[in-house]
């Protein structure tokens, strides 16, 4: 697996474009070279010559028998897999002879999330830049989740990524207008300079370390203003908040059967948000929309009980209509209760399954959009909009600067929250024990006071109070593959 030290050494990767002139800033560069190349056709005069000579003289590159270096021939993705990995500190496999010299760099790849699946009859095929700096990203455990591209012809989170870090930065063309040329392939001596510059900076300086990745510090998304001293337990063992408003409540769904809502009102709690349906998530699945089939049973008791009352789809949307669809059947089964809704209505996209989940690899601008398409939908219908996430989700999956204008839920089973963000409401539980419900049940804080029944006025909106946090716990996801570098005849 990946040494921390190595990890840093992958700084620069592809901070060279299609052209000598363009780099990204700052483009550092052996400081000595020979006057006399190795190769008698790369001049000590062209630009890649002083990354070329160095890792020539430190035996990670080579020539042909012809004593040609071949600068602009196109890198295989076994090239790649195998420069990359091994620059980021991974053993170098033990090669089989029957196979192709690459084929071990394969399962490397899918390990260390470079990729999430490889066909091994492409390994002499030319990747893309759009592939090489995807796994460049990923290899230095960073995310998609990023600001608004420099590039015309590329939207791609990672490589935007690379382009804020200083690594890659595409060609300014003579129009004025910055190009990555996603779709071109990387040469040797641009894949060269690449190689030397991952041993030149730490471009995690700044960033924050969450598991397996470094993060940015987001603009825009408030921080938490909570503090551990906030959050006391009570004779009953319940987290409760001293720092000001709060109400008390409990999420449910169908999986807990008949509940007796009375006894549940008489054991302190205030509000119930409660599941109206769920898409199935295996990557195997039939993705299915399904209803939850006590939906109406606990909406009816909760309210006769005198329970505030709010409601949550559990997604998996992995496009925008799966989303929309998702908040249909949610504001449907809403609608004979529009009256009583005075909590929000929310979207609960969860990333289950690992590897087998249907969500496994899909971007985190596109989850992002579904949330916001699913926020969106039940705005409009009148209802106060919210999304639920814990740790991995709301740091790896999901882009929170895009969703500021939607309230926050957050899970993390704690004494108290670390999430370095805001939220409104905090899941805090899974394991509570309330009078009328025999199981566990999840338990929650409210910090923001939710006061109107949907349709009665102006939809609500509301802003967490000064005091109002985000959280670092909850169901975590696994992280994802990127490719990693090779050998051949230009490989020592």
């Amino acid at each position: 697996m990946k040494k921390r030290a190595a990890v840093l050494l992958l700084s620069l990767l592809l901070a060279v474009t299609a052209s000598p002139g363009v780099r990204a800033a700052p483009a550092a560069s052996p400081t000595f070279a020979s006057p006399s190349s190795p190769f008698s056709d790369l001049s000590t005069e062209h630009w890649a010559y002083p990354y070329v000579h160095d890792l020539y003289l430190q035996g990670v590159v080579g020539g042909y028998p012809d004593g040609t270096f071949q600068g602009e021939n196109p890198v295989t993705w076994g090239e790649a897999f195998k420069l990359i990995l091994l620059a980021v500190g991974c053993e170098e496999p033990e090669n089989d002879p029957d196979l192709h010299w690459a084929q071990p760099y394969i399962q490397l790849a899918l390990d260390n999330v470079l990729v999430y699946s490889f066909d091994e009859g492409s390994l002499d095929e030319p990747p893309t830049r759009l592939s090489v700096a995807r796994m460049a990203a990923r290899a230095l455990d960073l995310t998609d989740i990023s600001g608004e591209s420099p590039y015309e012809d590329c939207q791609d989170g990672y490589v935007v990524e690379l382009f804020e870090k200083g690594i890659m930065d595409g060609t300014l063309e003579d129009d004025g207008v910055r190009r990555f040329h996603p779709d071109q392939f990387i040469t040797r001596e641009e894949l060269s300079a690449v190689i030397w510059r991952l041993r030149s900076v730490d471009v995690t300086q700044g960033m924050m370390r969450f598991s397996n990745y470094w993060l940015d510090v987001l603009d825009g998304v408030p921080p938490t203003a909570f503090t551990p001293e906030q959050f006391v337990k009570d004779e009953r063992g319940r987290v409760t908040y001293t720092g000001g408003y709060f109400t008390r409540g409990v999420d449910v769904s169908g999986h807990k059967q008949d509940i007796d809502w009375p006894a549940v009102a008489a054991d302190g709690i205030d509000f119930a948000i409660i599941r109206a349906g769920n898409r199935l998530y295996g990557k195997n699945s039939t993705a299915a929309v399904c209803e939850d089939s006590y939906f109406d049973q606990n909406m009816q008791g909760a309210i006769a009980a005198g329970l505030d009352v709010g409601a949550y789809f559990f997604s998996s949307a992995i496009t925008v209509e799966e989303a929309l669809e998702e908040a249909d059947l949610l504001l449907s089964k809403l609608e004979p209760y529009r009256q009583y809704i005075t909590y929000p209505v929310v979207c609960d996209w969860e990333f289950l399954g690992g590897k087998n989940s249907r969500a496994y690899g899909v971007d985190a601008k596109v989850i992002t959009q579904c949330i916001a398409a699913f926020c969106r939908r039940v705005e409009e219908a009148g209802y106060q909009p919210m999304f639920y996430f814990n740790d991995y989700c709301g740091y790896v999956k999901f882009d929170l600067s895009k969703l500021t204008q939607y309230d926050f839920w957050y899970a993390e089973y704690a004494d108290t929250p670390g999430c370095i963000y805001n939220f409104q409401m905090w899941q805090f539980s899974s394991k509570g024990q309330v009078a009328g419900i025999s199981s566990d049940v999840d338990m929650n804080l409210c910090f923001v006071p939710y006061p109107k029944p949907a349709g009665t006025e102006e939809p609500v909106t509301t802003e967490a109070p000064a005091e109002s946090p985000l959280p670092t716990d909850a169901p975590a996801g696994e992280p994802e593959p990127s490719p990693t570098p090779s050998d051949q005849n230009w490989f020592v």
